[in-house]
């Protein structure tokens, strides 16, 4: 689950003085006693702050794009908060007047990474985190919006696009013939993606459902666990690429790195549709198709720098296509 994967861009370093300057006016200029940065996620830098006389921890979140993914996330956070476990962002500044990029105050969500829980948790605890993640995903999903796109400040969709089967073979032959996918595959490889897509992509112009919310990162390095609670999602993180668009993004997203009909999957998918998601018969090969698009993104951004994040992902292009066309 990418836990090897370098970083596109390295974490800011600040130390406990420069943190205290920045969110202490926050806190009546209380003094800082801690700050951790938090070693999981590979584009923004978080740090665990903790202020003298204050019980409960902070985050201090910096974020490495403009002020439009601070907005966006200060957004949702409000649009999502009375049905979807999300932190409270207490302050959030795009200005970049007191610092060279947009930071927030985060509320602080005890819970472990979902990750840890499917590697170290009982078969039971499995199967109660499955129903609850799929649970929540459906929560997330039941907000919709009345087109596909990309989102302004205010979540309003400012460039609307839907990835029919036109689009869909047009992302991937750019990706494999001009940019950095196909060279990244190797020829045989891409080759036989290309096959493929040509193949099961007009599909994807037969999906008629309206857009969702979608996350578009719902996966085990962006979710909690609250452990002690019965193994329910205490908080969905991170929504820097949340769009409109097909709920089968999220559903792909999730089950990336799962084993076709796992016992995750099982118990997540159910809990999904029992909670008011809706998916179509061919839902599992739309949702590969989706996340497609998705794995040659992130080839066409890679570099020789990230050897560990081509190979992952190559070998994931790879464990689909042998799932529906064994080359």
């Amino acid at each position: 689950m990418k836990d090897n994967w370098e970083r596109t861009e390295a974490p800011v370093a600040l130390n406990l003085l420069e943190i205290e300057a920045l969110v202490g006016p926050l806190f009546n200029s209380k003094r800082l006693t801690a700050a951790t940065r938090i070693s999981e996620g590979y584009s923004n830098t978080n740090y665990k702050i903790q202020l003298d006389g204050i019980d409960k921890p902070y985050v201090l979140r910096l974020y490495r794009g403009g002020e439009e993914v601070a907005d966006k996330e200060l957004a949702i956070s409000r649009f999502v908060q009375d049905t979807v476990p999300v932190p409270h962002i207490l302050c959030a500044d795009m200005s970049c007047t007191r610092f060279e990029r947009p930071w927030a105050v985060v509320e602080w969500k005890e819970g472990a990474l979902l990750r840890d829980v499917l590697r170290e948790g009982a078969a039971e605890d499995v199967i109660a985190t499955a129903a609850s993640v799929g649970s929540s995903l459906a929560q997330i999903h039941a907000h919709s919006f009345p087109v596909a796109g990309f989102f302004g400040k205010n979540l309003d969709v400012t460039h609307s696009f839907r990835m029919d089967s036109d689009h869909f073979l047009a992302f991937i032959e750019d990706s494999l013939f001009v940019k950095k996918s196909g060279y990244w595959l190797g020829k045989e490889l891409a080759q036989a993606l290309w096959s493929f897509s040509q193949r099961y992509g007009p599909q994807l112009s037969e999906q008629l459902e309206a857009p969702v919310l979608v996350h578009s990162d719902f996966n085990g390095l962006n979710i909690l666990i609250q452990q002690s609670r019965g193994c329910t999602v205490s908080a969905v993180l991170d929504w820097e690429f949340a769009f409109s668009g097909s709920r089968l993004v999220d559903i792909a997203n999730m089950l990336r790195y799962e084993e076709n009909d796992s016992t995750f999957e099982r118990h997540f998918i159910r809990s999904y549709v029992q909670s008011g998601g809706v998916l179509p018969s061919n839902w599992k090969l739309l949702s590969k198709l989706e996340d497609l698009i998705a794995l040659c993104d992130m080839l066409n951004h890679s570099t020789a720098e990230a050897p560990n994040r081509v190979l992952d992902l190559k070998r994931l292009v790879t464990k689909t296509l042998h799932e529906y066309a064994p080359f």
